[in-house]
């Protein structure tokens, strides 16, 4: 769904609620997390997107967990996002819906995760140092996540942060294989069943020199069942990875 058109609905949506107040009897931020959980496409992103947007325009005052699930919605979109301006702007929404979840409840925990995953994916697409200080705030944010709701999205705080200490480059003086290393497998005790946790395991062994290990964890993906898109595409991953000569 475009952005422009997005918005057209959400205005219009959002008119319609305030004049009928039907909107906010019957919809559950609990139900736009658990829609969120199984959304797979961008126009299922985009329809949470509108739905919390619709319920914000019925409050007196910000809701803090709504505006965690509406940060999570628009870095869905702008993951998805190929054209980089919209990504962009998408993912300026993200950090937006979680700053303001962030100023009525400063714990929010959720709303930081999103935060700090969507200056990660702005720093994909940016370049020098304004990449390097969009990377180093999220890390910062991945932390506390970490500290505070190490299982949040399947040990997500640690999997994006061993990820980013494993690949960044020498110059950032950010990258840390060992720790990375560390991050990950802490990562993969909390969620051993998500695959990609794994997959970024074995990229770490690989990185540490740990081949044997690597191969393990990559066999173990290739072998175990795919319930989703996404792990679809992470044995597809693993495939390639084994299949490469530093791994034999």
């Amino acid at each position: 769904m475009h952005l422009r058109f997005t918005v057209a609905i959400t205005l219009f949506t959002s008119i319609l609620v305030l004049c009928t107040g039907v909107a906010s009897a019957s919809f559950s931020v609990k139900d736009a997390a658990s829609a969120l959980d199984r959304a797979e496409e961008p126009a299922q992103f985009s329809e949470q997107a509108v739905r919390l947007e619709t319920y914000m325009h019925t409050l007196q005052k910000p809701q803090p967990d709504a505006l965690a699930q509406l940060a999570r919605a628009y870095y869905l979109q702008g993951e998805a996002e190929k054209n980089k301006i919209k990504k962009f702007a998408y993912l300026d929404k993200s950090v937006d819906a979680a700053d303001r979840a962030l100023k009525a409840a400063p714990g929010d925990n959720i709303a930081l995760y999103w935060r700090s995953m969507s200056l990660l994916q702005k720093a994909d697409i940016s370049s020098g140092f304004t990449a390097l200080g969009f990377v180093k705030e999220a890390l910062k944010g991945l932390e506390t996540v970490g500290d505070k709701a190490p299982a949040y999205d399947f040990a997500g705080a640690f999997r994006s942060r061993g990820k980013v200490l494993i690949e960044a480059p020498g110059w950032s003086f950010i990258g840390d294989k060992k720790k990375g290393l560390e991050l990950l497998q802490k990562a993969k005790k909390l969620a051993p069943n998500l695959l990609v946790n794994r997959l970024y395991l074995a990229q770490a062994y690989k990185a540490n020199g740990m081949l044997g290990e690597a191969v393990t964890e990559l066999e173990y993906i290739i072998a175990a069942p795919a319930r989703t898109k996404d792990d679809l595409k992470t044995k597809e991953e693993a495939r390639r990875l084994l299949n490469t000569t530093p791994l034999r």
